[in-house]
């Protein structure tokens, strides 16, 4: 005669079995642990430019984006857990910005990656995010080829370079300028300006008088600026950064007198100031954000309060911005902390104020903000915007 278990000894191995299983489970940590995401840190990645002709704004943006986190994890982190930057210099290679994703991703284990800075390096690094399954935040980039498609994975915090674009063509079209003439940085990003420029001007039934490029890795405007000269334009906009936008200004006024200049926003202006002095006066350049001398905007006197001393600057305020827009996209997805859940919480971003500054994210739109504006640099340096 067979017997079977008694119901004593069947309920006690149940719950032997399940608490083995507990412990294992405890031992090996969890099953399903989101890369970068640990009990005291969130590891968030970025590769970014810090060195040569075109590491102005990289500072400054990443300058921007420490100062919020810091206040953010002297204050505890969210849900207990820093925040934790891991940045490495690309020096504006796309090739380098690809390799340093690569670590990121697989060395570092980076949750998400956030706050690129440039056009080549974010498309090097997005087919990688992609593969990866990581959110792309806020890349300082207004490349329409980033936009031409909607990405579950990336969000963007500026405009498209079509909408600086436009707004320079309107004032200059609203002024009777319409001799315009473009000067354009021979790479990715200069390329994407020069794309939405004829854009632009087609749209106000225009054409420009001339085009001309400059190789961003010599900086020798001569041979762009006597293109230029030839065709005696009364405007000329500059799909430069860095150290391009101080080399062609500089070449033209060394040649004679020189036509109104606009400038896109990665155009620092504070590198025009230090290097053409009182000679930057009277650049216009177009803003994705307020003016980080002003006070009017809640967001600005969030942004200099945190400051202090230090002097602004246009990029540092968009990183402290963009450094928000991340946290708070965390902060919504909850303790238990997952990509798709970062993923919900950015999108549930709708109409978000951050201080007389919104972003508006939601399914199927990542775009976050239309904010454009134009600023003219004064003599003594400072800004009318």
């Amino acid at each position: 005669m067979v017997h079977g278990r008694s119901p004593g000894i069947s309920r006690a191995l149940r719950r032997l079995t399940a608490a083995s299983l507990l412990l294992l489970a405890a031992a090996q940590g969890p099953l399903h642990a989101e890369p970068g995401v640990s009990p005291e840190a969130i590891v968030i990645g970025q590769s970014v430019v810090l060195s040569g002709p075109m590491a102005e704004n990289g500072e400054q943006y990443t300058r921007g984006i420490r100062l919020y986190l810091d206040q953010v994890n002297a204050q505890g982190g969210l849900f207990g857990r820093r925040i934790e930057l891991a940045t490495l210099d690309d020096g504006y290679d796309p090739k380098r910005a690809e390799d340093n994703t690569r670590k990121l991703l697989q060395e570092r284990q980076a949750f998400a990656l956030f706050g690129y800075a440039g056009t080549g390096s974010t498309l090097a690094a997005l087919p990688l995010a992609e593969k990866a399954g990581a959110p792309f935040i806020a890349p300082y980039s207004g490349a329409e080829a980033l936009r031409a498609r909607p990405n579950p994975l990336l969000f963007h915090l500026r405009p498209g370079y079509g909408r600086e674009m436009h707004k320079i063509v309107e004032h200059l079209v609203t002024l009777g300028i319409t001799r315009i003439a473009l000067a354009y940085q021979d790479d990715n990003f200069g390329r994407a300006g020069q794309k939405s420029f004829d854009e632009a001007m087609a749209r106000f039934k225009l054409k420009p008088v001339a085009i001309a490029a400059i190789d961003p890795t010599n900086l020798d405007a001569r041979p762009t600026v006597t293109a230029l000269r030839a065709a005696d334009p009364l405007a000329v906009v500059l799909a430069t950064a860095g150290q391009g936008t101080a080399a062609v200004i500089k070449e033209y006024r060394k040649a004679g007198t020189p036509p109104q200049f606009f400038g896109l926003s990665v155009a620092s202006a504070a590198l025009l100031r230090r290097d053409l002095g009182c000679g930057a006066a009277g650049i216009v350049i177009a803003q994705v954000v307020p003016s980080p001398w002003s006070r009017s905007s809640g967001v600005v006197r969030q942004y200099r309060d945190a400051l202090g001393n230090a002097e602004p600057h246009h990029a540092a305020l968009e990183g402290y911005i963009a450094a928000r827009v991340l946290v708070e996209g965390l902060r919504r997805a909850g303790k238990d902390l997952t990509r798709a859940r970062f993923v919900a919480g950015l999108e549930s971003l709708r109409q978000f104020d951050l201080g007389d500054f919104t972003v508006d994210f939601r399914p199927g739109q990542h775009n976050g903000s239309a904010f454009v504006d134009l600023s003219i640099l004064r003599g003594d340096g400072q800004f009318i915007q």
